[in-house]
């Protein structure tokens, strides 16, 4: 955590990082003093300019241009000095309104989640789905498949169905299956994947009956879910980011960001960091750990249901984003999906 700077300096430097974000241009001494009516020079605005780059918070691109802030005075800035607007009535709405016509389907509620996010922050945006593990199960079932092969179908309450091919050494009849399934449904209804590994492996120890090896087959099933449990992540408004100078006219900060597009999994990655911890996060340049995605931030923040985090939402865009305006799009979109998949029971 940055130490809060002394006054003038911390005014000087918001100063500057505010122009930046409004215009992309180097900011000098001059236009800090005329636009932002800090009650000092422009000579000791320059001073003041120099402190700033020498403590690392700026940087002079060119020895006649302006300065432009660093990662250090984005990060000193959010965490200092940022003040969020209050969300528009008209974002609202929109956000809202965009769910009316969404079948009760976890993917398609979250795909439109990254569609009207895109659209209202203007900026590319990012969703991650729930984990397996957080998924509450409705049924599962059992199909009897050529050979000692069963086909295992979990299915949520969210609609959500993964299917899973089991090895058994004992040539088990449909019959024996079926009860086999209509045992497991009964005892995970509710519950999470998570959850369900548990109960079963109580049950293992007490049952002693002909389903104990279907049940420990099945079990080792979901396990490898656990095991594997990947997320899908939703990404829209790509083309977004082309309005911003620092891509257009940058050819490999653009070929970068498409790399992460591209690569699900660092996107994985950091919405999955995102959601370790409460609240919105804001991961400016390097913080974001991708090489790719070092000119750009993510605001991120985690959908829940019943407080518990499912997935995570974001936007991506310069280290300049509007992130006052940003930061309560993110939220309440959070807000709106967790309770949507709240309803369907997702």
């Amino acid at each position: 955590m940055l130490e809060r700077l002394p006054e003038k300096n911390h005014r000087v430097l918001c100063s500057v990082v505010r122009d930046y974000i409004q215009t992309a241009h180097p900011v000098g001494s001059v236009r800090v003093t005329k636009k932002y009516r800090l009650g000092m020079s422009p000579a000791a605005v320059r001073n003041i300019l120099a402190d700033l780059e020498e403590m690392g918070f700026l940087e002079q691109p060119y020895t006649s241009s302006g300065r432009v802030p660093t990662d250090r005075a984005f990060r000193y800035y959010v965490d200092m000095a940022l003040e969020a607007r209050p969300l528009k009535r008209s974002d609202r709405e929109m956000i809202q309104e965009a769910y009316q016509f969404v079948a009760p389907d976890v993917g398609e509620i979250l795909q439109e989640t990254s569609r009207i996010l895109s659209q209202v922050s203007r900026y590319p945006s990012v969703v991650s789905a729930p984990r397996v593990s957080h998924h509450i199960f409705e049924r599962i079932d059992l199909v009897r498949l050529d050979g000692s092969r069963i086909l295992m179908i979990l299915i949520s309450q969210g609609g959500v169905v993964h299917n899973r091919i089991l090895g058994s050494e004992t040539q088990w009849s449909q019959k024996e299956l079926s009860r086999a399934a209509e045992y497991l449904s009964n005892l995970m209804k509710g519950m999470t994947l998570s959850e369900v590994k548990k109960k079963i492996l109580e049950e293992l120890r007490l049952e002693k009956d002909q389903y104990e090896r279907i049940l420990y087959r099945i079990f080792n099933g979901g396990r490898k879910f656990l095991e594997e449990d990947a997320a899908d992540v939703y990404i829209d408004g790509q083309s977004h980011i082309l309005q911003y100078p620092e891509f257009s006219e940058d050819i490999e900060k653009l070929k970068g960001l498409w790399e992460a597009f591209e690569e699900k999994h660092l996107l994985l990655h950091l919405l999955d960091k995102a959601m370790e911890v409460e609240g919105t996060r804001v991961y400016i340049g390097a913080e974001n750990e991708v090489g790719s995605m070092e000119a750009c931030s993510l605001v991120a923040t985690p959908y829940c249901r019943d407080g518990t985090p499912l997935g995570t939402i974001g936007v991506i865009g310069p280290k300049r984003m509007d992130y006052s305006r940003v930061i309560p799009i993110v939220q309440y979109t959070a807000r709106v999906v967790g309770n949507k998949l709240q309803e369907i029971g997702a």
